[in-house]
């Protein structure tokens, strides 16, 4: 299979988005991973905060201390399992990143011989073709 110089192009170029979109891809997801993080370590820290019942008064203000400890366990849950989630994610776009680098230097080297190759080939038909000479214009006498 030959390639045309801008096939060559086209096909270079197309590897480079794609690294371009994998690399942005890696960095939202990490994004996410740190955002999820971060809402963990807060909740726990609220979570902790809620379970000290010292400042209650009667039995309703420690009947809703209680359910608000309740709901925050239940939200430690979620956010442990969309953390986990992030993480595959995370993990996924790394992967599809390394792939697109991989991708893109073998690209690179195949494209590359493919280059010397059609030079080589070009240089080899110019040796072939039999020289233009030049004669000069005879003189009228």
């Amino acid at each position: 299979m030959s390639l045309k110089p801008k096939s060559w192009k086209r096909v270079h170029a197309v590897r480079e988005a794609q690294v371009k979109l994998a690399i942005g891809a890696a960095a939202a997801a990490q994004r996410n991973e740190a955002t999820l993080q971060n809402n963990a370590e807060r909740l726990k820290r609220l979570r902790d905060s809620a379970f000290d019942a010292g400042h209650c008064q009667d039995g309703a203000a420690l009947h809703a201390q209680l359910e608000l400890a309740q709901r925050l366990i239940r939200a430690d849950g979620e956010i442990a399992v969309a953390l986990g989630r992030a993480r595959q994610q995370l993990a996924q776009a790394e992967r599809q990143r390394t792939a697109a680098y991989i991708d893109r230097e073998t690209t690179s080297k195949l494209l590359g011989r493919a280059i010397a190759a059609a030079d080589e080939t070009a240089e080899r038909k110019a040796a072939r073709l039999p020289l233009k000479r030049k004669y000069p214009k005879e003189a009228e006498e």
